[in-house]
């Protein structure tokens, strides 16, 4: 059995990251910690989103060299790839495209080289949940219970196969804190802070990685980081 605990900031960052570039394909990976408790039950805390794409999901190269400087990035912080994200430039399309598949089957192969236990976390953002979500933001009908109003579709990889998400709990939905702070930002136009690999190749001064951005997240509230990082 497996328990994965996706947190706030790494949810909004990677819908924002779609939102940024509406009409492409975007893509990500998902970084966090994974451990067993004493009765064999495996956690995992996914902590920071890390944008990749936004143009040519599948090409080699680029994703070669984003692999190689998250490695070393995950080695710093002794973080490891628990997931990765995508979000379609077909509106209505919310589901993994083959080439989203491969590349989240090339990563549960890589980490399953060492550790097979590690459950995957696989987040597609869907467009057309987002804007029910904002009409229900417009509306202030907000629900108690916004667990099944996160904009997003999750899957979870624990044998080898892509199945329900059960056990995956994302911080903050259910009682729509999340889907709050993720509304605000977005009318603040916080999504197009967002740096991808892609950015950072056409522009090198550029920090995809955002390190600062995802700590001081955590301690000041998104929204105070993202102003201090445009």
């Amino acid at each position: 059995m497996a328990k994965v605990h996706l947190g706030q900031v790494p949810y909004i960052v990677s819908v924002m990251h779609s939102l940024k570039h509406p009409s492409s394909s975007v893509n990500g990976v998902l970084l966090g910690q994974a451990g067993k408790s004493s009765d064999g039950t495996v956690q995992a805390h996914i902590s920071e989103a890390i944008p990749l794409l936004h143009s040519h999901l599948s090409l080699a190269p680029a994703l070669d060299g984003a692999f190689a400087l998250l490695d070393e990035y995950c080695k710093a912080r002794n973080l490891g790839v628990l997931g990765y994200y995508q979000a379609n430039s077909h509106h209505l399309h919310n589901d993994l495209t083959p080439t989203g598949k491969r590349i989240a089957d090339k990563i549960a192969e890589n980490v399953r080289e060492n550790h097979k236990w590690v459950p995957l976390v696989c987040m597609v953002v869907d467009s057309q949940a987002l804007d029910e979500l904002a009409d229900l933001k417009a509306q202030g009908a907000f629900k108690e219970d916004m667990s099944g109003h996160t904009g997003v579709k999750l899957m979870l990889r624990t044998s080898g196969t892509w199945g329900p998400a059960d056990g995956v709990e994302i911080e903050g939905v259910r009682a729509g804190v999340a889907q709050n702070t993720l509304c605000d930002e977005i009318a603040f136009a916080h999504h197009l802070d967002i740096v991808d690999f892609d950015d950072h190749l056409k522009d090198t001064s550029k920090g995809w990685l955002q390190p600062l951005l995802v700590e001081q997240g955590k301690e000041e509230g998104f929204s105070k980081c993202a102003e201090k990082y445009p």
